[in-house]
């Protein structure tokens, strides 16, 4: 155990497809120097699973004391109906799950010092640039999830001269619309994905599919970002409360998984 016997950390996405999509993996090692508790991470839909990790920890004698945080973009189903599901099973119902990525505390922050730092990176002015949000999406969409309309309604407020654009990866609105999607000359694109798997390094490239003169820059999947691992450690800290020499989570105290399903189901 370490000094203050802190809990473990574990990161939650989606899957791995390999070549740069090991997206939990890569913020669990980010992670790791920063938190003084076993870090650890699983998949979804793929490996190392989510239900093994959980099982590995218990039979290690670190899941006690445990905190997950998702990697997701979204509100769906794996992450607040399959999560509490596997911790149920795994007997770990009483874990701390902090919200997922897009309801992070300070992300919309860290997202507009992106955008800002990109436009003028560019020589743009803000008010001649369209900021395309692009969530992987689902393909049955018609519209965008009221959790990204969301989101770009309060990245707004912190770049008020921009145009806020969505445009999925998959479904309505599509990015590969994005030159009828947006109004302004220059697009700054913030892939709002965990990692550089498939994605970010070949689909993304393909819809947008940039023609020469076109003011584009495209940043990094938000997974990657060196400011997220600061984020999830900030919220992380503010579920566990230190006695002497150990600490221990403090449960759902109104940022985490439980509160949000609370306030959707009401």
């Amino acid at each position: 155990m370490t000094q203050f016997e802190m809990p473990t950390l574990m990161m939650v996405a989606h899957g791995n497809s390999g070549n740069g999509g090991d997206p939990a993996g890569l913020l669990a090692a980010k992670l790791d120097p920063l938190w003084d508790g076993r870090v650890s991470f699983g998949y979804m839909r793929s490996l190392p699973s989510v239900p093994d990790q959980l099982d590995q920890l218990k039979h290690d004698g670190d899941a006690d004391r445990l905190i997950l945080f998702p990697l997701f973009f979204s509100e769906g189903y794996l992450v607040f109906q399959e999560l509490p599901k596997n911790l149920d099973q795994a007997g770990l119902d009483d874990a701390v799950v902090l919200p997922p990525a897009i309801n992070l505390p300070g992300l919309t922050e860290m997202v507009a010092n992106h955008v800002h730092d990109a436009i003028a990176r560019r020589g743009w002015y803000a008010s001649e640039t369209s900021v395309f949000l692009v969530p992987h999406g689902l393909k049955t969409l018609t519209e965008a999830l009221p959790e990204t309309l969301r989101f770009g309604d309060g990245l707004s407020r912190f770049c008020r001269a921009a145009e806020i654009v969505v445009g999925n990866i998959e479904g309505r609105p599509s990015l590969a619309d994005w030159r009828d999607l947006g109004s302004r000359k220059n697009a700054v694109i913030v892939p709002m994905l965990a990692g550089g798997g498939t994605h970010a390094r070949d689909d993304l490239p393909e819809l947008i599919s940039a023609r020469p003169g076109e003011e584009i820059e495209i940043l990094a999947p938000i997974g990657q970002w060196d400011a997220l691992p600061a984020l999830v450690i900030e919220e992380a800290n503010r579920h566990v409360a230190r006695f002497g020499k150990f600490a221990v989570p403090l449960g759902p105290t109104g940022h985490d998984l439980w509160a949000e399903k609370m306030v959707q189901s009401a």
